[in-house]
């Protein structure tokens, strides 16, 4: 029930901020940039942008809101209720990944119908939504401006998302298969073109390890720099 509550009204804060409203801009150009492409590209770049979707905007827009909540300062008030760290943060990595689910989805049958299945499509930007959303959260708690975060953050996305090099045919390496963005194109690219059941389970297997590895190390990061720093309490 605590849950629930704290996911609507995650939505509605989301709402009220602007969010819902930037997604509907972004994806009606999206949708407008598939339309006028060639068909030859129109797959790859398709790819490539539910790709950046629930990665990018995910992770930079949690930031934002994070640190918009620590500047008036509502985690002193929050985490004082018998409202859990844990639900915080399953609550607002819910709300965003909904938001890039639909959104995503919108844009796909927009350009390429419902002739294609997009289980696999839609299980890999639900996916990369967690795991990026939950990293955007960790880094934004232990920034103190919007600067240091989008420099902090910046570090880290090159770093996870190094596998689009390649994809667009830049630069390949075995040390792709153990970053999130590997397995996220692989899944995303099953809308077009068939890929193997160990390439399938691979995927899953990486993004689903990646998702606990991000939620422990958020978890932990809370803690240590909002929780235990409330009321003048522990934590460097």
């Amino acid at each position: 029930m605590r849950l629930r509550s704290a996911l609507i009204y995650d939505i509605k804060l989301q709402f009220r901020h602007g969010f819902y409203y930037a997604y509907v801009l972004i994806s009606a150009f999206y949708i407008g940039l598939l339309h006028v492409l060639p068909a030859d590209y129109k797959e790859i770049v398709e790819v490539m942008i539910t790709f950046s979707d629930p990665s990018m905007l995910g992770f930079f827009f949690i930031g934002g809101l994070v640190l918009l909540e620590k500047g008036q300062n509502i985690h002193d008030n929050l985490f004082v209720t018998p409202y859990k760290p844990e639900e915080y943060l399953i609550s607002k990595t819910l709300s965003l990944t909904l938001l890039s689910v639909v959104t995503s989805y919108v844009v796909y049958v927009s350009s390429f119908g419902f002739g294609t299945n997009p289980l696999l499509f839609l299980a890999s930007v639900m996916l990369t939504s967690i795991i990026f959303t939950l990293i955007g959260l960790g880094v934004a708690v232990r920034c103190k401006t919007i600067n240091g975060f989008f420099v902090t953050s910046s570090l880290y996305s090159f770093v996870l998302i190094l596998p689009v090099l390649e994809t667009v045919g830049l630069w390949s390496t075995p040390l792709f298969t153990i970053l999130p963005a590997k397995a996220s194109l692989l899944l995303l690219g099953s809308a077009f073109h068939t890929i193997s059941t160990a390439e399938i389970i691979y995927s899953f297997c990486m993004l689903l390890a990646w998702c606990g590895i991000a939620f422990v190390w958020t978890r932990y990061s809370f803690r240590k720099f909002i929780v235990l720093k409330i009321g003048g309490g522990g934590g460097s």
